[in-house]
């Protein structure tokens, strides 16, 4: 995904729209030692327009990735819907610590996208709000079903309590 800039060079003050329907060069990545897969085309659309000698980058993103859920581990398909705004100079000598320095007359934004939709992803993925997980001890997938395992944890600090109540 390449943005070329000699027609915004030229015109302070005009708006250049673009649009790209693709998917990344690689289709999987990791993020927080999950590997996430990319679904559908990354759909980027929106414009560039320069003023004062810095270039305004104003984009939407949508795609889907494939996760896999922290409760019960399966795979679910997440959309990404986002709007991302950024600002470059012209060479290092325009660009400030909240602009990206650009070189030569075109922006390559492939690795500005995917960076932007792994920032916006939760980190804690889950297939639906109310999701079950998994049973500690057989390992169910309690959205599926019901297991009949009987899970009874006494917290550490109060064992000693139930020993109150065995007979000996």
């Amino acid at each position: 995904m390449e943005i070329s800039l000699a027609e915004v060079f030229a015109n302070e003050g005009v708006k250049k729209f673009f649009e790209f329907d693709e998917f990344p060069k690689e289709d999987r990545f990791e993020f927080n030692g999950e590997e996430l897969r990319i679904l559908k085309p990354l759909q980027v659309s929106g414009y560039i327009i320069r003023y004062e000698e810095k270039i305004s980058l104003q984009m939407g993103i949508k795609t889907s990735i494939q996760r896999i859920c922290s409760r019960c581990l399966t795979a679910f398909e997440e959309s990404i819907d986002i709007m991302a705004n950024f600002t470059f100079g012209k060479d290092n000598k325009d660009a400030d610590n909240d602009s990206i320095p650009i070189y030569g007359d075109s922006i390559v934004i492939d690795e500005i996208v995917i960076d932007e939709v792994l920032s916006q992803i939760s980190m804690k993925p889950l297939c639906n709000t109310d999701c079950n997980g998994l049973c500690p001890i057989c390992g169910t997938n309690k959205n599926l079903g019901q297991c009949d395992c009987v899970i009874d944890e006494v917290d550490p600090r109060l064992e000693i309590l139930k020993s109150l109540l065995e007979k000996e």
